[in-house]
């Protein structure tokens, strides 16, 4: 098995960077800890050197006192003195000793203790009693209370001091105690060496350090320079590319000018794509800013160059519907879908347009603006009313057969009653019934024939539907309401409105639950429901019997005028309902399945908030 290696190459602006940024981070560390480490012993060093001195001399002091106070004050005949002359009388006969150590010693200062008296002996009787401090007082008494040396380092600087107590035993019993003291001076003077030449070396370290790091971001900045001053230049020049630069500078040079010919050649495309497409595209910003636009919508609106970055209010007039449902979009984040709208104020004449906007987002899902795209279905409609026209004098001769098979009876019936009366018979109240009824027949196949032909104006307004279908229903029922009859509503709570005419919708509904009615021969069950269908943004209608269901055959042809199978029908019912329905921009569907029952469903428009065409609302 092969051994793998890890090799650094470092010609690389990466790892010079990296391995300065080491070098820079380790030199002062080290330093740092070398000269802690430095100050740290060498200090301890020195101080544990002059502790040791300092118990010499107290050796040396002590094995050069021969006897216990008690006999050097019992030689001295005072005993009949007083305390404090006692107490110079001793310190004055320890004098020659303390001075002769001293001699040997010539920087420090020492002496005795005696617990007896509480006092300080040094030799010194001008200066009796001025040294004893409390601290030292505690000193002499932690060094009697342990029968240990007591060691203590006063003071920082130049103005501490070492001072080291032990006890004095004499005879097997602890009479008081040797101190010695020194000044630091001398120690922090040496340490004061050593800080100095541990600072000229972490400087020189820091100097050479910072002095390398200076250079390479110099040479790194210069590149970014030059960087920065191409992708300025490629801004307002899509044919410059950056310069080739050394280490991972060049690849992310080479990185920039790939991705740049990209994205040229991602804009050349769509560009190509927006000037090809026949319909118009007009994009605005989150400051309703127009951002794009495509030279049909330049054509078909009159924009130029100059639009772009102005806001669209200041492009559009105030009430221009087009800006309308675009910042209506952006702001509400509610998108139009294929809206069928007429303009007036072209040039050539009205243009019938079918508008959609949409919100923009990024890759992040965050919001970036808004899109309107409109089509111009002029010709379409035109077309599609050619062709309706066509379609409509095609059936005119069935409507025209329908109407003459509706007529002639009722005038047989009419004619021959003349005829026998112009005899001279006198007419009976029977033919007078009969004549009657004949001529109502005649005005209702002609009402029925003059709405098919032509339909009311729908006077569109926003309505809530529940109430259309609960209010058609309470009519039904009062009109053909029966015992044998269940009539059941299901309708969806929280519905948005309609943008329909409730009369001419209440006369579809029962329309078309008479139909229900009489195919359940007057008993059974009738459920109407409403509901939302999200997929096709539309509000639904629909009523379920279970009655004996329609053919195939028959549900192909049961929207057609004058198609029925009922004996006494003129067949202009439901069609009347399709071209209502049709008017509202609306659809209607049916299933239905033999001896199960018939499902009638009727699809029409949401009001979206159309303040352009905003109604008062129906409070009946």
């Amino acid at each position: 098995m092969k051994k793998k290696y890890i090799t650094l190459k470092y010609e690389g602006f990466t790892n010079q960077l990296l391995i300065l940024v080491v070098i820079l981070l380790l030199i002062p560390i080290i330093l740092s800890m070398y000269l802690f480490y430095m100050l740290h012993s060498t200090e301890l060093g020195i101080i544990n050197s002059h502790r040791k001195v300092l118990e010499e001399a107290m050796n040396q002091l002590d094995s050069s006192m021969n006897s216990s106070f008690d006999e050097i004050l019992s030689g001295l005949n005072v005993g009949n003195l007083q305390r404090r002359d006692q107490e110079k009388a001793l310190n004055q006969a320890l004098k020659p000793v303390v001075d002769n150590v001293k001699k040997k010693y010539p920087n420090m200062d020492m002496g005795f203790y005696s617990e007896e008296f509480d006092v300080i002996l040094d030799g010194d009787n001008e200066h009796l009693h001025e040294n004893f401090s409390t601290r030292r007082k505690r000193n002499f008494d932690d060094a009697l209370k342990t029968n240990n040396m007591v060691f203590e380092v006063l003071g920082q600087g130049g103005d501490g001091q070492l001072e080291t107590y032990r006890p004095l035993r004499r005879d097997g019993k602890i009479i008081g105690a040797i101190w010695a003291n020194e000044d630091i001076k001398p120690i922090q003077k040496r340490v004061d060496q050593i800080q100095q030449v541990v600072y000229v070396v972490m400087i020189l370290g820091v100097v050479l350090a910072f002095g390398g790091a200076f250079s390479l971001i110099s040479k790194f900045a210069k590149n970014v320079n030059e960087i920065k001053k191409g992708l300025n230049i490629m801004g307002n020049d899509p044919t410059f590319m950056l310069p080739k630069a050394t280490g991972e500078l060049g690849q992310i040079t080479d990185a920039v000018n790939d991705m740049f010919n990209k994205l040229i050649d991602i804009q050349n495309y769509n560009e190509l794509i927006l000037t090809s497409i026949d319909d118009g595209i007009i994009t605005i910003d989150k400051n309703e800013k127009i951002m794009s636009f495509n030279s049909t919508a330049g054509a078909m609106l009159d924009l130029d160059s100059n639009c772009i970055e102005k806001k669209i209010d200041e492009v559009f007039p105030p009430d221009f519907p087009l800006s309308y449902y675009l910042k209506n979009t952006l702001i509400e984040g509610k998108a139009v879908k294929d809206k069928d709208l007429i303009f007036e104020n072209f040039t050539d004449g009205p243009r019938h347009l079918l508008v959609s906007t949409s919100l923009m987002i990024n890759v992040r899902q965050e919001l970036v603006g808004a899109l309107l795209h409109f089509r111009d279905i002029t010709e379409l409609s035109r077309l599609r009313e050619s062709v309706n026209r066509q379609k409509r004098l095609a059936s005119l001769g069935k409507l025209v057969a329908g109407v003459a098979h509706e007529i002639r009876s009722p005038l047989t019936s009419i004619t021959g009653y003349m005829q026998f009366w112009n005899k001279g018979r006198v007419p009976s109240s029977k033919s007078l019934n009969i004549v009657n009824q004949e001529l109502n027949r005649l005005i209702s196949v002609t009402d029925k024939l003059l709405q098919f032909a032509r339909p009311s104006r729908a006077v569109f307004e926003p309505y809530e539907l529940n109430i259309l279908i609960r209010r058609a229903v309470q009519f039904f029922r009062d009109i053909h309401g029966s015992s044998d009859v269940k009539i059941s509503c299901n309708c969806a709570e929280n519905l948005p409105l309609a943008w329909i005419d409730a009369h001419q919708m209440e006369q579809v509904l029962s329309n078309i639950l008479y139909n229900a009615y009489q195919a359940i021969n007057r008993t059974g069950n009738l459920e109407i429901t409403t509901w939302l269908e999200k997929e096709r943004n539309m509000l639904c209608v629909g009523v379920r019997d279970n009655g004996c269901g329609i053919p195939k055959d028959v549900i192909q042809n049961m929207f057609e005028p004058f198609y029925t199978t009922k004996s006494k029908g003129t067949g202009l019912g439901l069609s009347i309902a399709k071209e209502i329905i049709s008017a509202h921009n609306g659809e209607i569907q049916v299933e239905s399945e033999l001896n199960v029952g018939t499902m009638v469903v009727i699809y029409l428009p949401m009001f979206i908030g159309d303040d352009m065409n905003v109604k008062s609302v129906d409070s009946r």
